[in-house]
Protein backbone atom coordinates (compact mmCIF):
# COMPACT_ATOMS: atom_id res chain seq x y z
CA UNK A 1 0.00 0.00 0.00
CA UNK A 2 1.19 3.41 -1.32
CA UNK A 3 2.07 5.79 2.07
CA UNK A 4 -0.23 9.03 1.98
CA UNK A 5 1.69 12.16 1.15
CA UNK A 6 1.61 12.90 5.06
CA UNK A 7 3.20 9.64 5.79
CA UNK A 8 5.66 10.90 2.81
CA UNK A 9 6.46 14.00 4.57
CA UNK A 10 6.89 12.62 7.90
CA UNK A 11 9.40 9.95 6.90
CA UNK A 12 11.27 12.89 5.41
CA UNK A 13 10.90 14.83 8.68
CA UNK A 14 11.91 11.96 11.10
CA UNK A 15 15.22 11.58 8.18
CA UNK A 16 16.10 14.79 8.17
CA UNK A 17 16.22 15.11 12.48
CA UNK A 18 18.08 12.06 12.41
CA UNK A 19 20.91 12.71 10.05
CA UNK A 20 21.17 16.16 11.68
CA UNK A 21 21.27 15.17 15.05
CA UNK A 22 24.08 12.61 13.61
CA UNK A 23 25.96 15.33 12.32
CA UNK A 24 26.04 17.53 14.88
CA UNK A 25 27.34 14.63 17.52
CA UNK A 26 30.26 13.87 14.75
CA UNK A 27 30.94 17.29 14.39
CA UNK A 28 31.43 17.82 18.42
CA UNK A 29 34.04 14.60 18.50
CA UNK A 30 36.34 16.19 16.24
CA UNK A 31 36.89 19.28 18.09
CA UNK A 32 40.29 20.06 16.79
CA UNK A 33 39.06 20.01 12.67
CA UNK A 34 36.36 22.65 14.09
CA UNK A 35 39.12 24.87 15.49
CA UNK A 36 40.90 24.38 12.03
CA UNK A 37 38.08 25.48 10.11
CA UNK A 38 37.30 28.17 12.44
CA UNK A 39 40.59 29.55 12.00
CA UNK A 40 40.80 29.21 8.63
CA UNK A 41 37.26 31.42 7.96
CA UNK A 42 38.20 34.01 10.29
CA UNK A 43 41.43 34.45 8.22
CA UNK A 44 40.09 34.55 4.78
CA UNK A 45 37.30 37.21 5.74
CA UNK A 46 40.08 39.08 7.33
CA UNK A 47 42.18 39.14 4.61
CA UNK A 48 39.12 39.60 2.61
CA UNK A 49 37.87 42.77 4.25
CA UNK A 50 41.30 43.95 4.32
CA UNK A 51 41.29 43.79 0.22
CA UNK A 52 38.12 45.70 0.26
CA UNK A 53 39.70 48.22 2.10
CA UNK A 54 42.76 48.45 -0.38
CA UNK A 55 40.48 48.81 -3.34
CA UNK A 56 38.29 51.37 -2.12
CA UNK A 57 40.56 53.66 -0.69
CA UNK A 58 41.10 54.20 -4.69
CA UNK A 59 37.79 54.04 -5.89
CA UNK A 60 34.43 55.52 -4.81
CA UNK A 61 32.15 53.03 -6.57
CA UNK A 62 32.58 49.38 -8.24
CA UNK A 63 29.96 48.81 -10.37
CA UNK A 64 27.46 51.31 -8.81
CA UNK A 65 28.10 49.88 -5.72
CA UNK A 66 29.66 51.77 -2.55
CA UNK A 67 32.03 50.88 -0.14
CA UNK A 68 29.26 49.99 2.43
CA UNK A 69 26.86 47.62 -0.58
CA UNK A 70 29.87 45.61 -1.66
CA UNK A 71 29.98 44.80 2.05
CA UNK A 72 26.52 43.90 1.87
CA UNK A 73 26.90 41.68 -0.81
CA UNK A 74 29.54 40.03 0.62
CA UNK A 75 27.69 39.15 3.79
CA UNK A 76 24.81 37.28 1.65
CA UNK A 77 27.65 35.61 0.25
CA UNK A 78 29.00 34.28 3.28
CA UNK A 79 25.48 33.47 4.16
CA UNK A 80 25.53 31.37 0.89
CA UNK A 81 28.64 29.61 1.56
CA UNK A 82 28.29 29.00 4.79
CA UNK A 83 24.42 27.35 4.53
CA UNK A 84 25.93 25.71 1.26
CA UNK A 85 28.68 23.92 3.57
CA UNK A 86 26.01 23.39 6.20
CA UNK A 87 23.17 20.93 3.63
CA UNK A 88 24.57 20.66 0.09
CA UNK A 89 28.46 20.89 -0.62
CA UNK A 90 29.39 18.03 2.07
CA UNK A 91 26.20 15.93 0.54
CA UNK A 92 27.14 16.13 -3.24
CA UNK A 93 30.91 14.59 -1.64
CA UNK A 94 29.41 11.87 -0.05
CA UNK A 95 26.98 10.78 -2.74
CA UNK A 96 30.42 10.95 -4.67
CA UNK A 97 32.32 8.75 -2.28
CA UNK A 98 29.02 6.57 -1.83
CA UNK A 99 29.26 5.30 -6.06
CA UNK A 100 33.12 5.09 -5.45
CA UNK A 101 32.76 2.73 -2.45
CA UNK A 102 29.85 0.64 -3.42
CA UNK A 103 28.10 2.22 -0.13
CA UNK A 104 25.30 3.14 -2.56
CA UNK A 105 24.15 -0.29 -2.49
CA UNK A 106 23.60 -0.48 0.96
CA UNK A 107 21.68 2.08 1.10
CA UNK A 108 19.54 1.47 -1.88
CA UNK A 109 18.26 -1.42 -0.58
CA UNK A 110 16.97 -0.01 3.20
CA UNK A 111 13.40 1.82 3.17
CA UNK A 112 14.31 5.20 2.53
CA UNK A 113 13.25 7.86 0.09
CA UNK A 114 17.19 7.47 -0.99
CA UNK A 115 17.11 10.63 -3.07
CA UNK A 116 15.88 12.76 0.29
CA UNK A 117 18.59 10.75 2.19
CA UNK A 118 21.55 11.36 0.22
CA UNK A 119 20.55 15.25 -0.42
CA UNK A 120 20.30 15.24 3.52
CA UNK A 121 23.14 12.82 4.40
CA UNK A 122 24.83 15.46 6.72
CA UNK A 123 22.98 18.84 8.17
CA UNK A 124 25.82 19.98 10.04
CA UNK A 125 24.43 22.99 12.07
CA UNK A 126 26.93 23.06 14.35
CA UNK A 127 28.87 25.15 11.24
CA UNK A 128 26.46 27.73 11.86
CA UNK A 129 27.31 28.63 15.60
CA UNK A 130 30.76 27.77 15.53
CA UNK A 131 32.43 28.77 12.40
CA UNK A 132 29.79 31.08 10.42
CA UNK A 133 29.29 33.68 13.39
CA UNK A 134 32.58 34.40 14.91
CA UNK A 135 33.96 34.54 11.00
CA UNK A 136 31.56 37.09 10.11
CA UNK A 137 31.38 39.43 12.99
CA UNK A 138 34.06 41.65 11.36
CA UNK A 139 32.32 42.05 8.26
CA UNK A 140 28.96 42.64 10.30
CA UNK A 141 30.79 45.22 12.75
CA UNK A 142 32.24 47.04 9.65
CA UNK A 143 28.81 46.92 7.44
CA UNK A 144 27.08 48.75 10.86
CA UNK A 145 29.59 51.07 11.06
CA UNK A 146 29.59 52.16 7.62
CA UNK A 147 26.06 51.75 6.19
CA UNK A 148 25.40 54.06 3.44
CA UNK A 149 22.50 52.63 1.83
CA UNK A 150 18.46 52.09 1.88
CA UNK A 151 16.79 48.59 1.82
CA UNK A 152 13.02 48.42 1.98
CA UNK A 153 10.97 45.31 3.52
CA UNK A 154 9.52 44.66 -0.14
CA UNK A 155 12.82 44.47 -1.53
CA UNK A 156 14.37 42.47 1.11
CA UNK A 157 11.26 39.89 1.31
CA UNK A 158 11.90 39.69 -2.53
CA UNK A 159 15.65 39.34 -2.08
CA UNK A 160 14.68 36.37 0.52
CA UNK A 161 13.14 34.40 -1.94
CA UNK A 162 15.76 34.71 -4.45
CA UNK A 163 18.17 33.55 -1.97
CA UNK A 164 15.97 30.36 -1.68
CA UNK A 165 14.59 29.90 -4.71
CA UNK A 166 18.65 30.47 -6.52
CA UNK A 167 20.38 27.98 -3.25
CA UNK A 168 18.01 25.02 -4.61
CA UNK A 169 19.08 26.08 -8.38
CA UNK A 170 22.09 25.98 -7.62
CA UNK A 171 22.30 22.90 -5.63
CA UNK A 172 20.00 20.47 -8.10
CA UNK A 173 22.67 21.73 -11.09
CA UNK A 174 25.47 20.78 -8.60
CA UNK A 175 23.88 17.66 -7.88
CA UNK A 176 23.64 16.84 -11.46
CA UNK A 177 27.30 17.28 -12.01
CA UNK A 178 28.07 14.89 -9.30
CA UNK A 179 25.31 12.00 -10.94
CA UNK A 180 28.25 11.55 -13.58
CA UNK A 181 30.13 10.28 -10.87
CA UNK A 182 27.94 7.11 -11.69
CA UNK A 183 29.17 6.77 -15.17
CA UNK A 184 32.60 7.87 -14.39
CA UNK A 185 33.41 6.27 -11.09
CA UNK A 186 34.86 9.43 -9.79
CA UNK A 187 33.40 12.30 -8.66
CA UNK A 188 36.33 15.18 -6.96
CA UNK A 189 36.65 16.94 -10.45
CA UNK A 190 33.34 17.11 -11.21
CA UNK A 191 32.61 18.48 -7.37
CA UNK A 192 35.42 20.53 -7.27
CA UNK A 193 33.72 22.56 -11.27
CA UNK A 194 30.80 23.26 -9.51
CA UNK A 195 32.22 24.72 -6.71
CA UNK A 196 33.92 26.38 -8.68
CA UNK A 197 30.72 27.16 -10.81
CA UNK A 198 28.56 28.03 -7.75
CA UNK A 199 30.60 30.66 -5.95
CA UNK A 200 31.14 32.66 -9.15
CA UNK A 201 29.96 35.49 -9.03
CA UNK A 202 29.57 35.65 -4.98
CA UNK A 203 32.08 38.66 -4.96
CA UNK A 204 30.74 40.59 -7.99
CA UNK A 205 27.57 42.81 -8.43
CA UNK A 206 24.98 41.54 -10.96
CA UNK A 207 25.43 44.92 -12.78
CA UNK A 208 29.03 44.33 -13.88
CA UNK A 209 27.63 40.97 -15.82
CA UNK A 210 27.33 41.98 -19.67
CA UNK A 211 23.40 40.60 -20.78
CA UNK A 212 24.79 37.15 -22.10
CA UNK A 213 25.85 35.85 -18.99
CA UNK A 214 23.72 37.08 -16.93
CA UNK A 215 21.10 35.63 -18.43
CA UNK A 216 23.20 32.53 -18.42
CA UNK A 217 24.10 32.99 -14.83
CA UNK A 218 20.06 33.37 -13.92
CA UNK A 219 18.94 30.74 -16.02
CA UNK A 220 21.35 27.38 -17.56
CA UNK A 221 23.73 27.78 -14.89
CA UNK A 222 22.05 29.71 -11.76
CA UNK A 223 25.09 30.74 -9.84
CA UNK A 224 23.83 35.00 -10.10
CA UNK A 225 20.33 34.57 -8.07
CA UNK A 226 21.59 33.55 -5.16
CA UNK A 227 24.12 35.90 -3.75
CA UNK A 228 23.92 38.78 -6.96
CA UNK A 229 20.71 39.03 -7.68
CA UNK A 230 19.93 38.99 -4.13
CA UNK A 231 21.44 41.31 -2.84
CA UNK A 232 20.23 43.89 -6.09
CA UNK A 233 16.61 43.50 -4.76
CA UNK A 234 17.43 43.92 -1.37
CA UNK A 235 19.51 47.24 -2.26
CA UNK A 236 16.47 48.12 -4.53
CA UNK A 237 18.64 48.25 -8.07
CA UNK A 238 16.41 45.53 -9.19
CA UNK A 239 12.64 46.26 -8.97
CA UNK A 240 11.06 43.80 -11.23
CA UNK A 241 9.10 41.06 -9.39
CA UNK A 242 9.49 38.71 -12.76
CA UNK A 243 13.25 38.28 -11.55
CA UNK A 244 11.80 36.83 -8.84
CA UNK A 245 9.20 34.50 -10.75
CA UNK A 246 11.96 33.59 -13.00
CA UNK A 247 14.34 32.55 -10.52
CA UNK A 248 11.52 30.58 -9.13
CA UNK A 249 10.92 28.53 -12.52
CA UNK A 250 14.13 27.64 -12.62
CA UNK A 251 14.21 26.58 -9.31
CA UNK A 252 11.09 24.45 -10.60
CA UNK A 253 12.81 23.23 -13.80
CA UNK A 254 16.13 22.02 -11.57
CA UNK A 255 14.47 20.13 -9.46
CA UNK A 256 12.55 18.19 -12.17
CA UNK A 257 16.01 17.95 -14.19
CA UNK A 258 17.62 16.38 -10.44
CA UNK A 259 14.64 14.00 -9.97
CA UNK A 260 15.04 12.51 -13.89
CA UNK A 261 19.02 12.53 -13.62
CA UNK A 262 18.85 10.85 -10.25
CA UNK A 263 16.62 7.98 -12.01
CA UNK A 264 18.92 7.58 -14.63
CA UNK A 265 21.73 7.19 -12.66
CA UNK A 266 20.33 4.63 -10.52
CA UNK A 267 19.03 2.64 -13.85
CA UNK A 268 22.61 2.70 -14.85
CA UNK A 269 24.17 2.30 -11.70
CA UNK A 270 21.67 -1.49 -10.95
CA UNK A 271 22.49 -2.38 -14.84
CA UNK A 272 26.00 -1.89 -13.61
CA UNK A 273 26.23 -3.28 -10.80
CA UNK A 274 24.31 -6.70 -12.21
Amino acid sequence: MKPSVFEEIKIRWVVLKANTMFSVKESLVYSLNNWGGLASTVVYMVTYLVFLSAIFGRVETLAGYNYSEILLLTLVSQLNFYLAWVWSIRNLDQLGEDVKTGKLDLILTKPLPALWYMTFQKVNLFMLVFEMWPATLPLVYLLIKNADFHISLWGTFLGLLTFIFGSIAIHCFQFVLTLISFWTGEYRGLNGLSYQIAFFGDAIPLEAYPKRIMSLGLTAIPFLAHTALTTSLVLGKTTSVNWVLLTFMVMIAFIIIKVKMWNLALRHYSSASS
